[in-house]
């Protein structure tokens, strides 16, 4: 559906993204994850046309994309702040980009995404998550080949960021349209994707689906950026183990840790401690509370390994 052919970008002598590629099938919702400056945000422009590649090409269902005007793509953006107009209602910026708008296709896009009520209303008097699917709606009912969404939920807070991440899943299979969507959030991106692509500093560093690599990181640069690590010497190896991986021992095991920290998370309890076996001196664990809070600061506590994976770099 989309193949991006070893597409590289730069400011002058600033490489921004280098030798990318990447082949993602119709229907999939795929998640670029990376810090500020991996040059996820500079993928999406370069797709949408906003950009030009210093080099590659890009293909939507097999055409050569690469030289065409953005309004020629196929493709709708969904920006960070959503990009909704002040003085318009609902209704007339989910119209906006339409030729031809029919009372028919906005009746029906406002009801799939729960907004029938809200089309006379002004973008000030929406909730953050209400202005979302306005976005989304704008961008859906062009019947785009390709969404694009860079980071559309960063500025809401958590409680509603999981609630529209739920609705947003929702909407992208009920759909069924090819979604690109840009994060550093690791939790967005493991919850949201069927794919994503890790990047660092304009490299690919791993592409897969979020088990492989939560579970099957290539690297630290990909274990880390996925959850919580750590790095312990077991058997004369390294290896990586999360820490929901371990669990108590009742007498020597895989290492021991004396414990610095308990922290409450609810149903989970989070201890930091010292561990000789560490390769940077400490861990971090994650224990069911009943168990977890049951463990003192000052102690030490025996923990076996019950999963854990050798880094290729």
């Amino acid at each position: 559906m989309i193949k991006i052919d070893d597409i590289s970008f730069s400011y002058g002598s600033l490489d921004i993204v280098k030798d990318f590629s990447l082949s993602i099938d119709e229907g999939q919702f795929v998640t670029l994850l990376g810090p500020s400056g991996s040059g996820k945000t500079t993928i999406l422009r370069l797709i949408s046309g906003f950009l030009s590649p210093d080099k590659g090409r890009i293909f939507i269902n097999n055409e050569d994309i690469t030289d065409l005007e953005p309004n020629k793509r196929g493709i709708a953006y969904v920006f960070q702040d959503y990009a909704l107009f002040p003085h318009m209602t609902v209704k007339q910026n989910i119209e906006y980009g339409m030729k031809n708008p029919s009372a028919k296709d906005i009746t029906s896009i406002a009801k799939k995404l729960n907004l029938s009520d809200l089309l006379d209303r002004f973008p000030h008097q929406l909730s953050g998550g209400q202005q979302q699917r306005v976005a989304l709606a704008r961008s859906l009912v062009l019947k785009p080949k390709v969404i694009l969404m860079d980071e559309p939920l960063s500025s809401l807070d958590a409680k509603l960021r999981h609630q529209v991440r739920e609705e947003l899943k929702n909407i992208q299979k009920d759909f069924g349209i090819t979604t690109i969507y840009v994060t550093h959030d690791q939790e967005e991106a493991l919850s949201l994707s069927d794919r994503i692509a890790v990047l660092d500093k304009g490299l690919l560093q791993q592409w897969g689906n979020p088990e492989q690599l939560y579970f099957e990181p290539r690297n630290s640069f990909v274990a880390e950026i996925t959850g919580r690590t750590n790095y312990l010497k077991l058997n004369g190896k390294n290896v990586l183990v999360r820490p929901t991986w371990v669990k108590t021992a009742s007498s020597p095991s895989d290492f021991f840790a004396v414990i610095k920290s308990v922290s409450f998370h609810g149903d989970q309890v989070l201890l930091t401690g010292e561990c000789p076996e560490s390769t940077t001196g400490s861990v971090q664990i994650i224990l069911p509370y009943e168990e977890g809070v049951k463990i003192k600061t000052g102690t030490e506590v025996y923990f076996s390994v019950t999963r854990s994976h050798i880094l290729q770099n």
